[in-house]
This record gives C-alpha cells, structure tokens and sequence, in this order.
C-alpha cells in the first residue's frame, strides 16, 4: 500500500508537471529548407538550379516542467528566459511581429536581388509600419501588427517620424480617421477610425499607442513571389536573395553543392546578425549541407557547433557571400554585375525593425 501511494503520488506529480509552464523558451534545431522550392518568378525567367540553397530556422517552444531536465541535459538545446526572448509583449504580438520581419526580409531580398544583377529599383518612404500594439490603448482593438498607415485625418503619412509630427495636432479624445495598408502594397488601404487616449507622460497630449518603423516601397522590375512555409523572422533574408540569384542568374551559383545561408539581409547588401546561430548549424548539416554562409558576429559559434564535413563562411555582405561561392567554383552568371551607381542601385539600409530570432 506504501508503494502504492507513493507510485500515485509519483504520477501525479509528473502529470501536474506536464501542466505546469516555467518563463522560459526552448531553441532547437529547426528545418533547412532549398528556396529554390519557395520562390516563383514570371515564366521563362527561371534557371533549374543544379545545387540547393538551403535557408534554416530554429524551434522556439515554451518550457514545460516536465522537459526542464530534458532540456538543460541536451547539447543541442538552449534555455532563453521568456523575457528576453518576446520581452513584456503577449505571445501573440511576438508572433505577429516574426510575420511581418518576415514579409520585410522578403521584400528586401528581392530588392538587393535585383540590384545585385544590374536592375534599378528606386525606392521611397510609403507610411509607418505598425511594429507593436501597447496593450489597453486607443490602437489595440482597432490597428494590426503589420499595417501600414499612410495618413491620419486626411494628412499624408510617408515615415514614423511624420506620423509623430501629425499627431502631435491631436488632442486626447479625438477620433480620427486612419487609412492603412499593407507591407506589399501600403498604397492599397482601407480606412479605420480611432478614439485617441492620453499620452502616460503628458494627459494633454494625445495617444495612439502604437511604435512604428518606416515603410519604404519598391519600384520593382518584375514580381518574384516568395513562400515563408510558416517561418517567420527576418533572418532567411540572405538565403532568400541568394535563392533569387541563383533562379534569374543561371541556376550554378553554388556549383553544385548544397549551400545553407543565414543572415538579414539590407537593400544595400549589407548582411545583418541572426539568433539561434548554434541550433541551425545542425540543422543544416542534418539537411546534409556542406557550406555553411554565417553573419560574421555568428562565426565562431557555427564554426564551434559545425563538424569537419561542414565549412562555415563569415560574410558581412552580399557581394562577399557571392565571391565566396564563386571561389568554391560556383558561377555567378548575372549575378556578377552588382549594383548601378545612384539612386535605385547604391543605396544606404531603410530602417525597418532588425530582429534576429527567426
């Protein structure tokens, strides 16, 4: 009978844990992906690519009691605390925050795509991108993570700063009218109308409760439709612009091999830090990856986790990620042009939000 309590009370315990979440996430390896698969362009454009471009993510679950000790015991899991992972904002939010990275990375890639093989893509401010919703306030029940608002009581809203400056003729308890639209397309919107709150610091000065980036928007050669397959952040940004290449530029860019890329990736070029760097370096060696292209501030964790059957790669750019495949006898075709001078070729990073969980 003494065994017999214990063993119940054993079995309610583990049952209980299997309830019971602690603060804090769980990264583990995720999938490594080929673009390849992902991206479509405007038929007879496309190359049959003769290698993989593989983009890779990582695993993020919520920590329950009873995988605490599985966890901390697996050399390729990680613990983040739940506060540094999506910080004071519901889960929900942190999800719809990963969507529109994502829809940005794509956008972006294929803006420094284009620019890599020679084309001009002018560019200009759109609106400002609705990057977080504060809880309670007069935006929450009315504005979505991923809009774009292109005017506020019939003023024109091109960046963030400009929809700071416009509110600031707003007083608490006005309603305005806000046309919003979307990070593909911010100019097809549609109207929403907001009672205006206070502001925390200052009761006299109105409220919307929202932070928000700058949307810039694309004059584009041609439309390449890209798939995230449920993935969402920004950090597939350079294996998507390499997939890009490597469909309009031939199709050898990685000379055959299986190359796998994580990094943000600039209009510019400029290839940004990721997170979760140690998970994908397995990943991708499991999708039977041999080349490994890693944000510099990444290398020496990948290059800790890789085995010998995999080379990472330290890029900071597109262009250096470019002449690294060609030195291990990838062909760059197209892709060897690089950008035009001025505007719609060279041009400085638009200041959407970086983040590098993906």
């Amino acid at each position: 009978m003494v065994l017999v309590a214990i063993l119940a009370v054993v079995l309610a315990l583990v049952i209980a844990s299997s309830f019971i979440t602690l603060p804090y996430y769980s990264l583990v390896p995720g999938d490594a992906l080929p673009v390849s698969s992902l991206i479509k362009v405007p038929p007879g454009r496309a190359y049959r690519p003769h290698g993989h471009v593989l983009l890779t993510d990582v695993g993020v679950a919520p920590v329950l009691l009873v995988d605490l000790l599985p966890d901390l015991l697996s050399s390729d899991t990680a613990l983040v605390s739940s506060s540094a992972l999506i910080g004071s904002a519901p889960a929900s939010e942190f999800n719809a925050q990963g969507t529109v990275d994502m829809q940005e990375s794509q956008l972006t890639a294929e803006v420094a795509a284009f620019r890599q093989l020679g084309y001009s893509v002018p560019e200009r401010n759109a609106g400002a991108v609705v990057y977080q919703i504060l809880p309670g306030t007069a935006a929450w029940r009315s504005l979505h993570v991923g809009e774009v608002v292109t005017s506020l009581g019939g003023r024109a809203i091109t960046s963030a700063p400009g929809l700071v400056k416009a509110m600031e003729g707003e007083r608490p308890g006005s309603v305005v009218a806000l046309t919003v639209g979307s990070v593909r397309d911010p100019s097809a919107g549609h109207t929403v109308t907001v009672k205006l709150g206070s502001s925390p610091r200052d009761r006299s000065q109105a409220f919307l409760g929202i932070y928000a980036v700058t949307q810039p928007q694309y004059q584009l050669p041609f439309r390449v439709s890209i798939s995230s397959d449920g993935i969402g952040g920004p950090s597939a940004g350079l294996a998507f612009t390499l997939g890009i290449l490597d469909t309009l530029a031939g199709g050898d860019l990685t000379g055959g091999r299986t190359v796998a890329a994580t990094g943000t990736i600039h209009p510019d070029g400029t290839v940004g830090p990721v997170g979760g760097v140690a998970e994908k370096t397995v990943a991708v060696e499991r999708a039977g990856a041999t080349v490994f292209l890693v944000p510099k501030a990444e290398y020496a964790v990948a290059e800790a986790k890789a085995t010998p059957q995999l080379k990472v790669f330290a890029v900071t750019s597109l262009p250096q990620a470019l002449h690294d495949l060609a030195v291990m006898g990838g062909h760059l075709g197209r892709a060897a042009t690089g950008p035009v001078p001025g505007p719609g070729g060279h041009s400085a990073p638009a200041g959407w939000q970086d983040d590098p969980w993906s």
